[in-house]
């Protein structure tokens, strides 16, 4: 995204260069690509919009293990490094709930990241909805995310 898909975009269309402008979005492993992206590159990506992000997903995690990384490992990733010029917008739903006994929740560790990020400084709005881990419950929320993101709603 970084070196390939923004340098296209930009080229191609009239975009601001400014991360405080640039919006990285998805739901799912997308809200955590997202954020990753904040993470690795926040020189472009300053608006993270993650939408039921599966923040239990760990790199290095056995497909087949009994649980998942405790805590998060994107959270520990935030704790590690010094706070980065990012704002993120964060939902997930009440119903997203780990029923397995493994560890896979999306409502507690999209809980536990904003935690984290609040408690380091970054600026975080967060909602929970009523729902399950669908599209039909992001599409309507989307444009939450980027009017809070984009400062739209101030």
């Amino acid at each position: 995204m970084n070196d390939e898909v923004v340098p296209f975009i930009r080229k191609k269309y009239r975009t601001s260069s400014n991360p405080l402008k640039t919006v990285f979005g998805g739901a799912s492993l997308g809200g955590l690509t997202a954020s990753c992206a904040g993470l690795k590159h926040s020189e472009t990506f300053g608006l993270i919009l993650s939408q039921s992000g599966a923040y239990w997903y760990e790199p290095n995690h056995e497909p087949n293990s009994a649980d998942y990384s405790d805590p998060p490992w994107l959270a520990h990733q935030f704790l590690e490094i010094k706070k980065l010029p990012l704002r993120f917008y964060l939902d997930a739903g009440t119903n997203e709930i780990d029923t397995t006994g493994r560890g896979a929740d999306i409502l507690l560790t999209n809980r536990h990241l904003r935690d984290v990020l609040k408690a380091k400084g970054y600026e975080v709005y967060y909602q929970e909805f009523e729902g399950d881990h669908d599209f039909l419950n992001w599409r309507g929320l989307l444009a939450d995310g980027l009017i809070e993101l984009l400062g739209l709603a101030k």
